[in-house]
């Protein structure tokens, strides 16, 4: 599983690498669009960090440990017309009645979209970081004899894939289904479904 991880990961990001190429050719620089690097390259400011997006999620995760609920945010910024990077954090509820406790982590993420139809475009991508739990079994009963108190946590590794829609001007919904891999701890890895509403921000 985890070779499967690591080459799922190198492909995403050669793919990305292969995207800014490409991106980076459609745009001839102007006095107006481009600038240069200090190494005295030009770069393209109507692609270059051309937009940026903030975002608050809602995320339904099955694992081991028992069906889960987070909610959280993410922040993008735009540095070719479809690539972006990011960050994103998640907290909430962990676990079911007999084993209940709370769970947050939070990392740095990578994605790419395209556009299918007007105003629907596909988003997908590839967050990692680091997370931790903390859960109380037989929590139903917290005085009975034998509650123990578990703490546990580890490396995240998030790729998902999922459609977004424009419900605004400047606002987007977006629904996506997301392989939440915690390789140091088996009870918290998962499939997660998740909705989110993003904000862009020019």
């Amino acid at each position: 599983m985890k070779n499967l991880i690591l080459l799922l990961i190198s492909i995403f990001f050669s793919v990305q690498v292969l995207a800014q190429t490409e991106d980076s050719q459609e745009v001839a620089p102007t006095d107006e669009t481009s600038k240069t690097n200090l190494a005295g390259e030009y770069i393209y400011g109507e692609s270059y960090f051309k937009k940026s997006k903030t975002g608050v999620i809602l995320k339904y995760l099955t694992t081991g440990a028992g069906p889960s609920l987070f909610y959280g945010w993410r922040f993008v910024v735009y540095n070719t017309e479809k690539f972006f990077i990011g960050g994103t954090g998640f907290t909430g509820q962990l676990g079911d009645t007999t084993a209940v406790g709370t769970y947050s982590y939070g990392g740095m993420m990578a994605g790419y979209d395209f556009v299918i139809f007007d105003d629907w475009y596909v988003d997908w991508g590839l967050a990692a970081g680091g997370g931790g739990a903390k859960m109380f079994k037989n929590a139903t009963f917290p005085n009975a004899e034998g509650q123990q108190q578990v703490a546990s946590g580890g490396a995240v590794v998030e790729p998902w894939f999922g459609f977004n829609t424009k419900i605004g001007e400047k606002t987007d919904f977006n629904w996506s289904f997301s392989y939440f891999f915690t390789p140091n701890d088996k009870y918290l890895t998962g499939v997660a479904f998740n909705l989110r509403v993003d904000f862009i921000i020019e």
